[in-house]
């Protein structure tokens, strides 16, 4: 009996013990969904409307050079044709394919280049409005540590804080000053708008 008595007075102290723990996790530790962020922030959102035509002609361009794309479909077309407009005319084609190809490739590269600088140039503001964003929810929560949700296997509930980060960042980031080229993006996208005259 008294043994009993003793099993039951630890399994006790360990439950208050790990409900302990557990309030001091709660009130250490909060969650922001980063992908929520990401798709919900104002900052991300103006940069992705900001980089839309430049991430168009990326896709296009992209379209046109990978395998299985336009200029694939349009060498196995001429491949087929051969016998047909004869060897002269299908090896001036492919030559020509050939040329549209490594002037789309070339385009692709310097828009990819473009993109991943403006991307760049835009996280560095994310990234400096951020930092007092996370020591402002810190501070009101009492808590230690933000952790991003897709680094977490679990949580309890009420330590999500993404709403407010998320208003708070907008507050302290409503939008993002990038170096949108002039005149880059237009001349790049040539190649694409060739194809398609041609496949018309």
């Amino acid at each position: 009996m008294a043994n009993i008595m003793k099993t039951l007075k630890l399994a006790v102290i360990g439950l208050v013990a790990a409900a302990s723990v557990t309030g001091a996790v709660s009130a250490q530790i909060l969650i922001v969904d980063d992908q929520r962020v990401e798709r919900e922030a104002a900052a991300y959102k103006d940069f992705n409307l900001q980089t839309n035509e430049l991430r168009n002609n990326i896709l296009e361009l992209r379209k046109f050079v990978t395998r299985g794309g336009v200029v694939e479909q349009k060498l196995a077309d001429l491949e087929k044709r051969k016998s047909i407009i004869g060897n002269d005319k299908y090896e001036a084609e492919k030559h020509q394919l050939e040329q549209q190809y490594v002037k789309a490739q070339n385009a692709l590269q310097q828009l990819e280049y473009t993109f991943d600088k403006l991307r760049q140039e835009a996280m560095v503001q994310v990234e400096r409005a951020r930092q007092p964003v996370i020591r402002t929810i810190l501070k009101e929560h009492k808590a230690q540590i933000i952790m991003l949700k897709r680094l977490v296997l679990g949580s309890a509930a009420g330590l999500d804080v993404t709403t407010e980060f998320i208003e708070k960042l907008d507050a302290q980031l409503p939008n993002v000053t990038i170096s949108l080229p002039k005149q880059g993006a237009a001349p790049a996208a040539k190649p694409a708008a060739k194809t398609g005259d041609q496949k018309k």
